[in-house]
């Protein structure tokens, strides 16, 4: 029987090619992920930003739709209000022409006296009722802008108190404020807009910030009512930086009797209530 030959080798010749191909290492780019992830949450985080600017230019725009419509509604009630005045005073002139001068007496002697005194009596009852009339009203006017004034003053009264009380609460002190009020008064600033601001609850900051910045203050007093709540929104934010910082610091004790430690009480007591002698040893 023939014999193997011993070049022949027991090892599989294609092993070598398997045994490379096994230990070969699977290169993974991670940077490649990493990069991808990055980019999801920084596209994440601008979609958040986008999303917060939006949702603020929503409040903004519905805010000066809601205050255009609010000034346009006043407009529109003064314009109605003073054409219902100029219609009172058409109709009190017309009445007044209608009642025209009362008549002189006429002459007992006259054919048609008793006509021409009936004539004079009308004339006099006609005016009597105008003049009834006419004081009525003007004085139910005079009421009703009295009993407005009260209101609106009472109203503003407590718009200042609350105002003080909020720059007392910011730090603010009374003189500060006063001073800062009187520079935002020249900028001529509408009755309703300085309202709008002592009733804000960071009235006072606005007001401290305006009076350290005039062109704010100008820019503002010229604006349309459309484009005031955006613009003082960014000046709220901008006056919220003159709040001062709290401290978590505890409130230092002023009444420190009684806490004493023992040895202090020990330590200085020779000194309270006696005279020390030079040389004396304690």
């Amino acid at each position: 029987m023939p014999l193997r030959s011993n070049n022949m080798s027991d090892t599989p010749q294609n092993d070598k090619v398997i045994n490379e191909v096994v230990n070969t290492e699977v290169e993974t780019n991670d940077s490649v992920l990493e990069s991808d992830t990055s980019n999801q949450v920084q596209d994440e985080s601008n979609e958040q930003v986008d999303e917060v600017e939006v949702a603020k230019k929503k409040a903004n725009d519905a805010f000066n739709t809601q205050y255009g419509k609010l000034k346009q509604g006043e407009r529109d009630l003064a314009t109605a209000n003073q054409e219902l005045e100029t219609f009172k005073k058409a109709e009190r002139d017309r009445q007044a022409a209608t009642v025209g001068e009362i008549p002189a007496m006429p002459d007992s002697f006259d054919d048609d006296f008793d006509e021409k005194m009936k004539q004079r009596d009308d004339a006099i009852i006609a005016q009597a009722n105008f003049n009834a009339k006419n004081n009525a009203y003007l004085e139910q006017q005079q009421f009703s802008q009295q009993q407005a004034a009260q209101v609106k003053a009472a109203k503003t009264q407590e718009s200042v108190a609350s105002y003080v009380s909020k720059a007392k609460e910011l730090g603010i002190n009374q003189e500060e404020l006063q001073a800062a009020g009187n520079q935002v008064a020249t900028y001529g600033l509408s009755d309703d807009l300085v309202m709008h601001i002592v009733d804000d609850s960071a009235g006072p900051l606005i007001t401290k910030y305006l009076a350290a910045n005039p062109q704010d203050g100008y820019q503002l007093a010229s604006m349309s009512p459309f484009a005031v709540g955006q613009f003082l929104d960014g000046i709220k934010v901008k006056a919220s930086a003159l709040k001062p910082k709290t401290s978590s610091t505890p409130t230092p004790v002023d009444n420190l009797q009684g806490v004493t430690s023992d040895f202090e009480s020990k330590q200085y007591k020779y000194i309270s209530g006696s005279e020390i002698e030079v040389g004396t040893e304690w």
